[in-house]
């Protein structure tokens, strides 16, 4: 059966205020960060704020993009409300899409990826067994199994948080568990989710959103640009492996990593829930991806930076909930009306309780 990408699901991505005015942000990204905190955008934002309810909630989303942006996005974000802080509708478009593009999109497609087919027995270990086995296997899933048996291998066979050996792979003996190891179920983990990579060039709704989507994040995040896009969501700096249940977190932006300075694969641990029970492997919030095959190319820190950041965003704003809320409604609703009729049905269902208006 296909994979049932979350984000066929959207509502029309509501356009970039840039799109209809033009604002000279490329200009701007090369200030210096004394000029940049003369700007004084957060005090403008304040009071942008005070006008009304609507204000308040708009210099809220802006502002917490503004916080946690690096400095290539945070000065093109400046350029942009420090041009439109007297045209109110602007900001107001401009939140609105940044929600929308960005937030939205990431919260509803973290931690989903199409799983891979089990391997028919212990014997696929084997390349050349496995490759006329994955031959008959849809693309999205084919390269789901090339993946995970790469990030296995890269990581020893497990969970970079947890240290937990894959369970599968102990079973295969493709690893031997070593005395008082632990082990359990893993998966192939994206860092930038895997919904923005796959799309249906046939349906113009769902690539023009994808479309809106990479455009808002090449704006924000520039050091994506020449790293990631819609055919290289599948690399190996974009996935590692995770326990099932740290991969739950990771998806729902509630666990993070951010590269420590100076020090090459170590990361700071953010957990965002106090009640998640699974304890690092180093039992500290500091820890350190080890590369067991030389030959795989290591995680992508600059993609855990992007996830870390929206993560924060989510996060400070209150939006994290607010998305959950709305996005849970529109599932049940869709569900409610349509428990076994047709999907595409469901999915219009879906896509109306979506049309939201942020600000």
């Amino acid at each position: 059966m296909d994979w049932d990408d979350p984000l066929r699901h959207l509502a029309p991505i509501s356009g970039h205020p840039a799109k209809k005015s033009k604002v000279l942000s490329s200009e701007l990204s090369a200030i210096s960060d004394q000029e940049l905190a003369s700007l004084k955008v957060n005090v403008k934002l304040d009071r942008f704020g005070l006008a009304s309810a609507r204000h308040n909630r708009a210099a809220c989303i802006l502002g917490s993009f503004f916080q946690f942006l690096e400095d290539d996005g945070r000065k093109i974000l400046a350029a942009e409300i420090l041009a439109w802080i007297d045209t109110e509708d602007n900001l107001f478009e401009l939140a609105n899409h940044l929600v929308a593009a960005i937030l939205l999109p990431f919260k509803a497609s973290g931690g989903k990826t199409p799983p891979p087919i089990s391997r028919p027995s212990i014997f696929a270990k084997e390349d050349d067994e496995i490759e006329q086995t994955v031959a008959f296997i849809e693309p999205s899933r084919r390269d789901q199994i090339k993946l995970k048996r790469q990030c296995l291998r890269r990581e020893g066979y497990q969970c970079i948080y947890t240290g937990h050996f894959d369970r599968r792979s102990v079973k295969n003996q493709e690893v031997t568990l070593p005395q008082k190891a632990k082990c359990g179920a893993t998966e192939c983990a994206h860092i930038i989710p895997f919904a923005l990579g796959n799309f249906n060039e046939k349906d113009s709704l769902e690539a023009e959103n994808k479309a809106l989507i990479w455009w808002t994040l090449y704006r924000y995040f520039p050091v994506l640009q020449g790293k990631i896009d819609t055919a290289s969501i599948n690399q190996l700096g974009n996935v590692v492996t995770l326990h099932t249940d740290v991969h739950d977190a990771f998806g729902d932006f509630q666990l993070t990593f951010w590269p420590q300075e100076n020090v090459s694969h170590s990361y700071e641990i953010t957990i965002m829930v106090p009640q998640f029970c699974m304890e690092s492997k180093s039992g500290f919030s500091i820890i350190h991806l080890e590369q067991h095959d030389a030959d795989i190319p290591m995680p992508d820190p600059e993609y855990f930076k992007v996830h870390h950041i929206i993560s924060q965003i989510l996060e400070v704003s209150g939006l994290g909930c607010e998305i959950d809320e709305l996005l849970e409604a529109a599932a049940e609703a869709a569900e409610n009306l349509y428990p076994n009729g047709s999907g595409d049905l469901g999915m219009l269902v879906s896509q109306k309780m979506l049309i939201h208006t942020w600000v």
